[in-house]
């Protein structure tokens, strides 16, 4: 799972945003496997079924659910991993200690240098894009206080694009689909999904976010709450 922690960034950044926004915006959530199970829900209800005009899901579970989808799994049943929205920003921070194995491997030396505790922080934003997709792009990514320098996380990306196509080549771009009329945008705390209602006598409303279903939660796991 070398490149888990970059595919969650490219959804998400340490909560930043400023003043008093930061202090009125929920806190942080986590990644977790039911996430996958709950924003799961929620597309089916608003893009596919169309049973719902509009849709909130939880930054944490946002993430979870386009990590599943890229094939980042197993997901633990909870994490240490925060994820955090706002209107300009989702975001996603960690300590270095709790990423997993291949991840601190391809922060290379740049772990080595910092203690383990130390948290690694990333900024996305949500870009224009065509109809039927929704653009996330990372922007940069910290360690401690210190950016990662440009030309250190191009050649990161690089190899993260690589591993999960679904990256670009550049490993910085996310592309989710979505249907024609369909929209994703940020709110405080998460993302928000709207569509309009299927028509009468209309067959299904489209597309949902493309590729693979998620991976159906594993043997004995626990029920996932709503």
């Amino acid at each position: 799972m070398r490149a888990a922690l970059l595919a969650a960034v490219l959804l998400a950044a340490p909560w930043r945003a400023p003043g008093a926004a930061a202090q009125a915006s929920p806190a942080p959530s986590r990644l977790s496997r039911c996430g996958v199970v709950r924003a799961q829900a929620v597309v089916d209800s608003v893009f596919l079924d169309r049973n719902a005009t509009s849709g909130t899901i939880d930054g944490g579970d946002w993430a979870s659910y386009l990590m599943a989808r890229l094939g980042v799994t197993p997901l633990p049943d909870t994490s240490s991993i925060l994820v955090a929205a706002d209107t300009a920003h989702i975001a996603i921070s960690g300590r270095i200690q709790d990423l997993p194995a291949e991840a601190r491997a391809m922060l290379g030396a740049l772990a080595a240098l910092v203690d383990s505790s130390t948290v690694l922080t990333a900024d996305v934003e949500l870009l224009p894009a065509n109809k039927g997709l929704a653009h996330f792009r990372l922007r940069g990514i910290t360690v401690g206080v210190f950016p990662v320098p440009e030309v250190v996380l191009h050649s990161m990306l690089l190899d993260v694009g690589e591993r999960y196509p679904a990256l670009t080549k550049s490993g910085r771009d996310l592309y989710v689909e979505t249907p024609p009329d369909g929209r994703v945008t940020l709110v405080s705390g998460g993302v928000r999904l709207t569509a309009p209602p299927r028509p009468a006598g209309g067959g299904s409303g489209g597309g949902g976010t493309g590729g693979t279903a998620p991976p159906p939660p594993g043997k004995g796991s626990a029920p996932c709450p709503p």
